[in-house]
């Protein structure tokens, strides 16, 4: 397992489960309120779009397991939504036939503590990979847009990805 240090254990006080229709308007309300920032200047947020698009990924996730993953990391107190992230495959390169799986988000309360996001991203990591090892998805691509995108990355390096500027590329069928 890649980034083995931060694997889910009993000491987490949060769970991952696969999202419901019920996180559609927590997701989009962290999408918007904590990140909205990162894309201000360059697209206009459309809160009903991403909502749609949250909503769809969750019927699709429904349905088609291996089409896309949309998973949510609760408090296991509050229930309060702590991270998400998203994932689906079918992606291509014009210079190879391969299959990719492309991260769409990873979004985590900004308001925690640095160790729980950093341990929150590198467990998104893991079930990344694992997702992408069940599907046979032989390539997984992890990009960003942060202005601050430094620790993201280094997560990325620790777990054997080849970065391509903002671009973090792992092969998870070796």
């Amino acid at each position: 397992m890649i980034l083995e240090k931060y694997a889910p254990g009993a000491r987490d006080t949060w769970q991952w489960r696969l999202a419901e229709f019920s996180d559609v308007v927590p997701i989009t309300i962290m999408a918007n309120e904590i990140y909205g920032a990162e894309v201000t200047g360059i697209f206009t947020q459309d809160t009903r779009r991403m909502a749609y698009h949250v909503d769809m990924a969750v019927t699709r996730q429904r349905y088609y397991l291996t089409q896309e993953q949309l998973i949510v990391a609760e408090d296991n107190v509050s229930k309060h939504l702590l991270a998400y992230a998203w994932i689906a495959r079918g992606g291509t390169t014009p210079y190879a036939a391969e299959e990719m799986a492309e991260a769409k988000f990873a979004h985590i309360d900004l308001a925690l503590p640095t160790v729980t996001r950093v341990k929150l991203m590198a467990q998104i990591l893991q079930q990344w990979v694992l997702w992408c090892q069940i599907c046979g998805i032989p390539v997984l691509v992890s990009t960003t847009i942060r202005e601050d995108q430094a620790g993201f990355l280094k997560l990325h390096d620790q777990a054997g990805f080849k970065r391509r500027g903002s671009f973090a590329y792992l092969r998870t069928d070796k």
